[in-house]
């Protein structure tokens, strides 16, 4: 939906004039006749009447869709039509701007030119008409502990050394404690170590920027290995014994939700573009929806330039899920390690 795409002609040109003021407010009539006080019929591209209280205004608006900038004699033209049919004043509308002469001239005769232009991306709202980029939704897992070279140290015991871990969707569910060197009994779980850990090893993965599965929208399942490894070995009380081991690892599962998020904000519009001031230098936007029937004038303010939070098409944007999902819905599956699927995202 640009100016190209609606505006195929003159006449076309004209028309999408006229519909830009109808706005409720004014009469708008296009190709009128008016007779002026020369007694001459001067063809008016587009008439708009306002009555307010006991007064009619009259504005005239001409339509320039030429291949370059209207020149200064066009503008003498004007305001020799507006002073010929007393109208409260003229308007003038191109696709390719003013000449530097045509401005200045407009200035002293107190008419307005218009540059009628596509928005722009800022104009839009940053990423710009269209928004297309991908949402992934990521929640973590633990599961596979597994304790390298572990010693059993106190009464010996036939019964065999059994630690359990559990977490679920609001994080650690068991509280397994970590002695100290002193032997008193630490302030972090092992639990806490685990999700520690976990935290950090998603973090530094997902610094990267990538998408999975082409962009389609999916659930995937990816592996981590995660190693704890202190400085001092962990030591679990377990009754009369103490389990100790220098190093525990754990698998990190990495569950991905994504979703493409695309959308052509013009698909509401039968129209949208800007109309450039080129007396004043402002900016406003014209826009009519499909269901309307009036037009909307509103001024753009100007935009601030993006900074680094403003989403660009072809971004990811990423929500990580507080807590774990079940290890076991990854049985079964194929193992795919994470780093083997952070590749760049497409961008656009």
């Amino acid at each position: 939906m640009i100016i190209s795409d609606l505006v195929k002609d003159w006449g076309g040109f004209e028309k999408l004039v006229a519909e830009l003021h109808e706005t409720g407010d004014v009469t708008v009539e296009h190709n009128a006749i008016l007779v002026g006080k020369s007694g001459a019929p001067r063809q008016i591209d587009v008439l708009i009447r306002h009555k307010q209280g006991l007064y009619d205004h009259l504005v005239i608006a001409e339509c320039k869709y030429w291949n370059s900038p209207v020149e200064r004699l066009h503008i003498d033209a004007l305001a020799t039509a507006i002073q010929d049919v007393g109208a409260s004043r003229g308007v003038l509308f191109s696709t390719k701007g003013f000449q530097s002469g045509a401005t200045t001239q407009a200035k002293q005769s107190n008419i307005d030119l218009f540059t009628v232009r596509d928005l722009t991306a800022e104009e839009w709202g940053l990423p710009g008409r269209v928004i297309d980029f991908y949402m992934q939704i990521i929640q973590p897992s633990i599961g596979n502990p597994v304790f390298h070279t572990p010693l059993v140290v106190g009464a010996p015991s036939n019964e065999p050394i059994a630690i359990n871990l559990e977490f679920d969707g609001n994080g650690p569910l068991s509280t397994t404690p970590l002695l100290l060197a002193d032997g008193t009994i630490g302030k972090k779980s092992l639990e806490v170590h685990f999700a520690e850990s976990a935290e950090k090893a998603l973090s530094q993965g997902m610094q990267r920027n990538f998408i999975i599965n082409g962009g389609a929208e999916c659930t995937r399942y990816f592996h981590m290995e995660v190693d704890l490894m202190p400085d001092k070995p962990f030591m679990v009380p377990l009754g009369q014994r103490v389990l100790v081991s220098p190093k525990i690892s754990f698998d990190l599962g990495i569950k991905i939700s994504q979703t493409r998020i695309a959308h052509d904000r013009a698909e509401q519009y039968k129209f949208a573009f800007a109309l450039e001031n080129c007396v004043n230098g402002t900016v406003s936007s014209a826009s009519r929806s499909r269901e309307a029937t009036v037009t909307t004038l509103s001024q753009i303010e100007t935009q601030p330039e993006a900074g680094e939070g403003v989403l660009h098409n072809g971004s990811v944007f990423r929500v990580f899920i507080k807590g774990y999902f079940p290890y076991s819905e990854t049985q079964g599956l194929e193992r795919i390690p994470f780093e083997s699927v952070s590749r760049p995202a497409h961008t656009q």
